[in-house]
């Protein structure tokens, strides 16, 4: 079809036809999909490198303003990173060293406590039971002779295999920590930096809002959630001593740093807490008390105290937060869990400082605010 006078001032006018234009974006389309799909797929591989680099920058923004306050601001960023640092490792040498031996008794006792709670629900299961001797006897019957073969395969090099795994995680709680010292020790110099890279004025305001925005929103959510988790420990440990299973403070400890981990998190503290009920009540009413403690606890804390907490200005959609869970836990595991929020959390905060990019932070936030005039009924 001959080009209408319309068309042809437009192509004068941008320098590309229409359908031309309409091409080069799907390709621009394309290439950030591939772009994208690039660096999940290096993350994905290289995890052991990328997951403490992330953790160390949300660590950063965690402790940032901690250094801008008394007496930290007073001393060289280098000395209070120092100090920052070393009270890390050493909060982390003590939990370590007071709750490995308990930790590793109970890990011991898991294979009989297992037993202990089939021998218990027997029971509960002798239906199902029967139903599979009955299954099984009726596939011998039609399968005769043939029978298949068992198969044993042997997995050489275990010892190898578990001392590769453990030089892996080390080198990266290396990285977490040397990375998380130089960032704290440089961060309002690299800041500055990034400011500073930026062309002209109105771009130099939107990094500085963006830096201290992310800066703002995650220290004040974690450290919220911190405090939160901490409190649902104390909480639940005392309960635990309280109905007579021993180590409470190890169970209320893995209960404070598993809240950390919203929905997979509180289930494994509950299926834990009833493990340790079978193997320490004759009773199964008595062994489901910690479990049923533990779920009321968590749910105080989840439907009460951090929305009283938090407010809605933390507010995340709960469907984009169980997506982010399973997303950057398949990607690297428990670290990618604890992450997955944060995460979040900084990518809302970008979204909402960026013009184009607005339209994904309304998908993410799950308040009930809503941006723009309101659809009529």
């Amino acid at each position: 079809m001959p080009e209408t006078d319309a068309e042809r001032g437009t192509e004068a006018a941008d320098g590309l036809a229409p359908g031309r234009r309409t091409r080069l974006m799907r390709a621009e389309t394309a290439l950030g999909i591939l772009a994208v799909l690039a660096i999940l797929y290096t993350a994905y591989l290289a995890q052991n490198l990328v997951a403490p680099i992330v953790a160390a920058v949300v660590g950063s923004f965690i402790f940032m303003p901690l250094m801008r306050t008394a007496p930290f601001r007073f001393l060289p960023d280098a000395v209070s990173a120092s100090i920052i640092v070393a009270a890390i490792i050493g909060a982390l040498a003590g939990g370590i060293y007071m709750l490995a031996e308990p930790a590793a008794k109970w890990t011991e006792r898991i294979p009989a406590a297992l037993e202990e709670i089939e021998e218990k629900s027997r029971g509960l299961s002798e239906p199902v039971a029967a139903m599979r001797r009955a299954s099984k006897q009726v596939e011998e019957i039609t399968q005769g002779d043939n029978a298949p073969r068992e198969v044993v395969v042997r997995e050489d090099g275990l010892v190898a295999q578990a001392m590769e795994v453990a030089g892996q995680k080390g080198a990266s709680i290396l990285i977490f920590i040397v990375l998380l010292y130089f960032l704290l020790a440089t961060g309002e110099l690299l800041r500055d930096r990034i400011i500073r890279s930026a062309k002209r004025l109105t771009d130099k305001e939107r990094a500085r809002r963006i830096l201290f925005s992310i800066e703002r929103e995650i220290s004040t959510y974690l450290l919220s959630i911190s405090l939160i988790n901490a409190g649902l420990g104390v909480a639940i440990g005392v309960t635990i001593w309280a109905i007579g299973l021993p180590n409470a403070m190890l169970w209320g400890v893995a209960a404070a740093l598993l809240n950390f981990i919203p929905y997979a998190g509180p289930i494994a503290g509950m299926v834990l807490t009833g493990i340790v009920g079978f193997m320490t009540f004759d009773s199964v009413g008595e062994a489901m008390l910690a479990p049923a403690a533990y779920f009321l606890w968590n749910l105080v804390e989840s439907q009460f105290v951090t929305p009283s907490v938090l407010g809605r200005r933390h507010t995340l959609n709960a469907a984009v937060v169980f997506v982010s869970i399973v997303f950057w836990g398949w990607m690297w595991g428990v670290i990618g869990a604890v992450l997955a929020v944060p995460i979040l959390v900084i990518l809302n905060t970008c979204f909402a400082q960026i013009e184009g990019l607005r339209k994904f932070s309304m998908f993410i936030d799950g308040s009930a605010k809503t941006n723009g005039p309101a659809l009529p009924d």
